[in-house]
C-alpha cells in the first residue's frame, strides 16, 4: 500500500480514494470508502489506453456483470453503497475485475470496479513471500476456485480472469476478487490496432489455435495455478518466449515437482485437448470431498 500519487482520481462514484493497493499492466488497484458505511473497498480501475479498446471495455462489462451474480463462499458480496454507481455503461463497456459494478466516470472516462476490501495476499504475493504452499493449502485454494468456476460455468459464463495476482489468500480461505484481462489472467496490454496481448504463461492451447475459450479453457489455467502453487513455477511458462506458443499448445508439462497425489489431476486439467479435461465439480471433489470450506 502506498499513499497516492499527484495523478490518481480521488473518487470513484460514491467511493472516496484513500492509499493505492496494486498496479499491474493493466489496472491499478485502490483502497477506498464509502462516507455513509465507512466500508472499505477495493477499487480497480483500468488503465486508459485498455479501457479506450471497444473489445476490452465489452468484456469488463460482460464479466463485471457475472461477478454481480457469483456472491458466495469464495467471492465477496457487491459492497454496500455499489448499488448507487450507475451500471449503464454504454455498448462497448466490457469486464473483469473484481466484485461489483463497472462504471464509467463522465469527466474523467475511468473504467473501473468495486469490490470489499478483504486483508489478504495475492497467491503471487505468498509464494514470493514464503515459497510453494503445503499440499493441504494447495486442495483448499483449487477446490475453493473449482467451486467457483462451477458456479460460472453453470450460468453459461466463462472465467477467463485466473491468475496468481486474482487469487487471494485470506485467512479464512481463497477468494476470487478478478475477473477477465483486467484482472491479469494475461496482464492484458494494448497493441497497435486496437488488440489486446496477453501474457503466454496464461494462455490455453485452444487460443493459441485461435479458437474461442470455453468452460475447459477456465480448467487448462486451474491446473497452471494449482502447479504454481504446488511448486512456485508455472508449467510450460519456462524457456524462450517466441517458443512460448510451441510449448502451451504441443509440450507435455513437466510436474515432476508437483506433489504424487495432486499430479494425476493437474496432468488432466493439462490435457491439450478440451474434451480430456475434468469438469470444475470433479476437481472440486478430488481436491477436497468435503469442499473447501
Amino acid at each position: 500500500m502506498e499513499a497516492l500519487r499527484q495523478d490518481d482520481p480521488r473518487r470513484f462514484g460514491p467511493y472516496t480514494v484513500l492509499a493505492r493497493l496494486r498496479e499491474t499492466a493493466s489496472a491499478v488497484q485502490y483502497l477506498a470508502q464509502v462516507a455513509a458505511s465507512q466500508d472499505a473497498v477495493v477499487i480497480t480501475a483500468a488503465r486508459p489506453e485498455l479501457a479506450a479498446l471497444p473489445a476490452f471495455r465489452r468484456r469488463f462489462q460482460a464479466e463485471a456483470d457475472t461477478a454481480d451474480r457469483l456472491t458466495g463462499d469464495w467471492t465477496p458480496p457487491q459492497p454496500a453503497g455499489a448499488d448507487d454507481t450507475p451500471k449503464d455503461t454504454p455498448d462497448d463497456a466490457a469486464n473483469g475485475a473484481s466484485d461489483g459494478a463497472a462504471d464509467e466516470s463522465p469527466d474523467e472516462d475511468l473504467l473501473w470496479t468495486a469490490g470489499p476490501y478483504v486483508p489478504a495476499l495475492t497467491l503471487a504475493e505468498a509464494i514470493g513471500t514464503t515459497g510453494p504452499l503445503p499440499e493441504r493449502a494447495v486442495r483448499i485454494l483449487g477446490a475453493g476456485i473449482a467451486e467457483t468456476l462451477s458456479r460460472v460455468h453453470a450460468t453459461g459464463a466463462v472465467l477467463q480472469g485466473l491468475a496468481p495476482r486474482t487469487v487471494l489468500l485470506a485467512g479464512d480461505g481463497p477468494r476470487l476478487t478478478a475477473f477477465g484481462p483486467l484482472g491479469a489472467a494475461a496482464a492484458a496490454e494494448a497493441r497497435p490496432g486496437g488488440q489486446l496481448s496477453v501474457r503466454l504463461g496464461y494462455l490455453t492451447p485452444e487460443q493459441v489455435a485461435g479458437e474461442e475459450p470455453g468452460p475447459a479453457s477456465d480448467l487448462f489455467v486451474l491446473g497452471l495455478l494449482l502447479a504454481y502453487a504446488a511448486t512456485g513455477t508455472t508449467p510450460l511458462a519456462d524457456g524462450p518466449a517466441a517458443e512460448g506458443a510451441e510449448r502451451i499448445a504441443r509440450t507435455a508439462p513437466e510436474l515432476g515437482a508437483v506433489p504424487e497425489e495432486l499430479r494425476d489431476l493437474v496432468a488432466r486439467c493439462l490435457a491439450k485437448s478440451p474434451a480430456d479435461r475434468p469438469s470444475a465439480g470433479t476437481v472440486a471433489a478430488e481436491l477436497a470431498l468435503e469442499g473447501a470450506a
